[in-house]
């Protein structure tokens, strides 16, 4: 399959983006900036905008002008901090930042090459079914902009988050599900000089449970995580509160519940051996996925892949995106990668030919469905 991709305003439109500074909830700017590349197509393109919290979600319809399947495409707006004043460095074959920010190609680089795809589309005149661009804001603090759209919305019922690391290629037919705790623990103060007898340690309580409880990878689909711990007041009190923050993450619901059980039953034994009091909030962050290889989203993938080289590769992994949202509001899809690396981090990069690559497949993807 022949593609012509725009390198030089590919890459514009990245640098463009990632210049632009987009914390969570703070994503209007770079909203200002797709409206105003898509504007052009105003006869062929819609767009929407959705109140999100202190923020909004961008939908992008691209009309069909082929009785076809409906196709999703989406990506996040919002960046993780540092992300004021990046200073893009280009390089013949990388970008990456000035090492005293984040790059912001987590996700600028999906943005970036959904643009370039629509102007393909446009320039080329090419035959294709509707396609639709979801672009969520605070995806960096919990999927908060997934989770507020109203998915009834969409025309797609199945489509492609591009906002995984690696290059591009990975495909992450399997995510798990994530729990996370809010535990309240509540002793007894007391002068720890005079009369440490009389008090009823928090902190000591919630050590204690800490250490008791299932952490770190348990196997091979499930993890947990002790995050923050807060509490006490001096050293000269006997600490009457104290607060855990953890999450429990796994590929198996089952696997998922009983962990869930244990460490419930274990922080409650525990606080109640030193006569304490315990709440316990707990809430879903998302459900996990997963997609069978042989799935027809999955084949029409591999073969839109296949018709520009690039070789699939199937992979679980271990953390939540917007696919897990979508995907349990009835949205069939898969998080592929988008060629970004060290991500978080002030090493954030990206290759080229990544930004490229993952501009052919989006294309290759309309054009084969």
């Amino acid at each position: 399959m022949q593609i012509n991709i725009n390198r030089d305003r590919l890459i514009d439109y990245f640098i463009d983006l990632v210049r632009i500074p987009s914390p969570s909830w703070k994503e209007e700017k770079v909203i200002e900036y797709i409206i105003n590349v898509i504007s052009k197509y105003k006869d062929d393109v819609e767009y929407y905008k959705y109140k999100c919290g202190d923020s909004f979600n961008l939908l992008i319809r691209l009309k069909g002008n082929l009785q076809t399947m409906p196709l999703l495409f989406s990506g996040h707006m919002d960046t993780v901090i540092p992300c004021e004043n990046v200073k893009p460095v280009i390089s013949d074959t990388k970008i990456t930042s000035d090492g005293t920010t984040i790059l912001g190609a987590d996700d600028k680089a999906a943005i970036a090459v959904f643009l370039e795809v629509i102007a393909c589309l446009k320039e080329n005149n090419a035959v294709h079914g509707t396609v639709e661009f979801l672009l969520t804001c605070a995806e960096e603090t919990g999927l908060h902009g997934v989770k507020g759209f109203d998915v009834s919305l969409l025309q797609s019922k199945a489509g492609f988050v591009f906002d995984s690391n690696g290059g591009i290629g990975r495909v992450m037919i399997k995510a798990p599900f994530q729990i996370t705790y809010d535990i309240q623990i509540k002793g007894k103060a007391a002068h720890a000089g005079i009369a440490p007898e009389k008090g009823i340690s928090a902190i000591r309580i919630a050590s204690e449970i800490i250490s008791s409880i299932p952490h770190g990878r348990i196997d091979e689909e499930t993890t947990a995580n002790v995050g923050m711990i807060s509490g006490g007041k001096a050293t000269n009190i006997v600490a009457e509160d104290t607060s855990i923050a953890l999450e429990v993450r796994s590929m198996d619901r089952q696997k998922l519940k009983a962990v869930e059980k244990e460490m419930e039953n274990t922080a409650r034994t525990v606080t109640k051996k030193y006569k304490g009091k315990i709440s316990i909030n707990k809430r879903l962050e998302y459900s996990g996925y997963s997609i069978k290889p042989d799935d027809k989203l999955i084949r029409l993938l591999s073969d839109s892949m296949k018709k520009i080289k690039i070789k699939p590769v199937y992979e679980a992994s271990g953390g939540g995106s917007d696919t897990n949202v979508l995907n349990k509001a009835g949205i069939k899809a898969v998080n592929l990668s988008i060629g970004m690396r060290d991500v978080h981090t002030r090493k954030e990069n990206i290759m080229i030919k990544d930004l490229i690559d993952g501009a052919r497949l989006v294309y290759a993807i309309i054009r084969t469905v």
